[in-house]
């Protein structure tokens, strides 16, 4: 992640931002859905995406300021396309799906700002997505001091403008604005998945979420606690114990710790009746 204007861009995200034989992270993310859901005909999507894209290129060669390009985007997007956030009762998880955002134009902040994320990269404009206290939001900058942060469910924008005598002192005393590129916006977007399909007990789903998180961050205590969780909720007590007390041994000083002990005694408790 890089904090906006306040520390050093953290240089370790170039290589993947500007990765040419990684997919960008939209495609990875609509992509990650059959995973979980094999029957699912991305198709359609990608027709959809493909649309838009083209749509926004005729865009581009009509409107050259960049100012001008980002408001008539906006105005597509919201206007025209007509994405929003839902106002119906609809699963978090479907929300959370980029598949779904595109056919129904209506989603969770986080779909809606990585689809706003890439269509304004698309019309060649300095985007991506942020994090605030945790809110998701898209960033446009039109200088190294000057730029936008819009809110992805309804547009509104802010400007901002970092003074020229911002020094670090200063900048520890704003609040700060992480940017995240490819890599962790697929991650981010798993991650709520995972979440979601937890809330709703599809502990299959999100196993599968849980299983492509470590396969991108490797042997993660937080992600082995979890599968040890949906292992359980499986019927693979076993399994679920091993993941469990892996996550003990390599966070003994968690909150949680002696949550975590008492479900491993429960496990092992099972397991000796059950022998």
């Amino acid at each position: 992640m890089t904090t906006l204007g306040f520390d050093e861009h953290d240089e370790s995200y170039v290589d993947d931002a500007f990765d040419e034989f990684t997919p960008a992270a939209i495609y990875r993310c609509i992509k990650a859905e059959s995973k979980w859901d094999p029957q699912l005909d991305l198709t359609a999507s990608f027709d959809i995406l493909t649309d838009f894209e083209q749509q926004i290129n005729v865009l581009c060669l009509k409107v050259s300021d960049d100012h001008d390009r980002l408001e008539k985007l906006l105005d597509t997007f919201y206007s025209t396309w007509l994405f929003s956030a839902s106002s119906l009762k609809v699963p978090e998880h479907k929300l959370n799906s980029l598949s779904y955002t595109l056919t129904m134009r209506s989603g969770s902040p986080t779909t809606l700002a990585i689809l706003l994320c890439h269509f304004l990269q698309q019309a060649k404009l300095d985007a991506s997505m942020s994090l605030n206290q945790g809110d998701i939001g898209v960033h446009v900058a039109m200088s190294d001091e000057e730029g936008y942060i819009i809110e992805p469910s309804s547009g509104q924008q802010s400007w901002y403008i970092i003074p020229e005598n911002a020094d670090e002192d200063d900048g520890q005393e704003q609040e700060p604005l992480e940017l995240i590129f490819d890599d962790e916006v697929y991650k981010l977007f798993l991650a709520q998945q995972k979440w979601s399909f937890i809330s709703e007990n599809k502990f299959g789903h999100a196993l599968t979420c849980v299983e492509m998180l470590m396969e991108l961050i490797g042997d993660d205590p937080y992600e082995r606690r979890d599968r040890g969780y949906l292992l359980n909720q499986l019927d693979c007590p076993k399994m679920a114990r091993d993941d469990l007390q892996f996550f003990v041994d390599e966070c003994p000083d968690d909150p949680a710790i002696e949550i975590i002990q008492h479900q491993i005694e429960e496990l092992e408790d099972n397991n000796k009746t059950h022998h």
